[in-house]
């Protein structure tokens, strides 16, 4: 999905109404339920407006997520609140968008529901000789299809295996092993007996480069190579291909893949995972998710063009504060799907700022 929405945000009800305007049926994102009511937590300071400097309709431009469209119209609203001689544009296009249109200097801010992809950072150290600066803004949802849902890892559901660690993860996927440890090619070899013992470990995956797949390379495999030998699936957009790989289990029993809730079929069943050896098997919950005991919660990102050294530009380091702001978590907490920040991460990124 590649739809693109300029808001020229001068007028809150204008912005409301293109924003309506140009979003017709036909690239219209998919309608995703309320998943939670968690508020944002109290211990969140709120947000007290800095000096911001601007000349006459000066400019502050987001390009970036579509799926984050609902949320960042939000700390828009509170944004030129506080700054009303600031015009602040937002175009939600995608979260490919955001990072190049940092690279091209369109944009100050770039939310985006992912991490940056190879060829995204890639091209901004290319032109800038640094890192692209990111902020967590939000975490994923727990599995709201196109709003960043917590990755999983399904197998057929006779499948006795009772958790995996990344490291068995590695192990199995990438040929690298970064983590340690030799391949791992059989069930046998992660302790079953019986009929399982023998039976070949048949992992799906998908085609590179993907958010969700660069996402396992990078939480699971520390960025090793995967493996040869994957059957990387296809379908009608590459959440449906996580539902072929399911649906496909009943026939490879000793099949493994990374997926997402949305995925599940009564075929498979959701493995419990450990980041480190030697810790407990965390199975995907709100509860879970939201506190990030859950190795594959997720969060979303603003990434901004910030040099080495240089502190950030007023009004690009106010809107940061923002969203990291009891107000603008609020945000978060009220579309209900994306979960708001933990107070500790808030104090980490709000560290990141000075």
């Amino acid at each position: 999905m590649n739809h693109s929405a300029f808001l020229p945000l001068s007028r809150p009800a204008l912005a409301v109404a293109l924003s309506l305007a140009l979003l017709s049926p036909a690239f219209a994102l998919k309608y995703a339920a309320v998943e939670h009511h968690i508020k944002a937590d109290a211990a969140i300071p709120a947000w007290k407006p800095g000096p911001v400097e601007s000349v006459p309709e000066e400019e502050l431009n987001l390009v970036g997520a579509d799926i984050m469209d609902e949320i960042t119209l939000g700390w828009v609203k509170i944004f030129r609140q506080a700054y009303p001689r600031l015009s602040v544009t937002m175009q939600a296009r995608s979260s490919g968008s955001g990072v190049p249109a940092l690279t091209e200097g369109t944009a100050h801010l770039a939310p985006v529901g992912r991490e940056a992809l190879p060829a995204e950072h890639d091209g901004f150290v290319k032109k800038f000789g640094y890192e692209p600066f990111a902020i967590k803004v939000a975490t994923g949802s727990l599995g709201s299809l196109g709003k960043t849902a917590t990755s999983i890892v399904l197998v057929a559901k006779s499948n006795p295996i009772k958790g995996l660690t990344f490291k068995q993860l590695d192990q199995i996927y990438s040929k690298s092993h970064h983590r340690g440890g030799d391949a791992l090619t059989t069930w046998g070899q992660l302790g079953l007996t019986g009929e399982w013992a023998d039976r070949p470990i048949h992992t799906y995956g998908l085609k590179p480069p993907n958010g969700i797949e660069q996402f396992v390379k990078w939480k699971v495999l520390q960025n090793g190579e995967w493996r040869e030998g994957i059957h990387n699936v296809k379908g009608q957009g590459f959440t449906h291909a996580f539902t072929v790989a399911s649906n496909d289990m009943h026939t490879q029993l000793g099949g493994l893949t990374y997926a997402l809730l949305a995925n599940v079929t009564p075929d498979v069943r959701v493995v419990p995972l450990a980041e480190k050896d030697g810790d407990p098997f965390i199975a995907p919950t709100l509860d879970t998710v939201y506190h990030h005991t859950y190795p594959l919660s997720r969060y979303v990102y603003i990434y901004v063009n910030r040099p080495p050294g240089k502190p950030l530009e007023p009004k690009i380091k106010e809107f940061l504060k923002a969203v990291l702001s009891q107000q603008g978590q609020g945000v978060v907490a009220e579309e209900g799907v994306f979960m708001p920040l933990l107070p500790e991460v808030v104090q980490e990124e709000l560290a990141k700022l000075e």
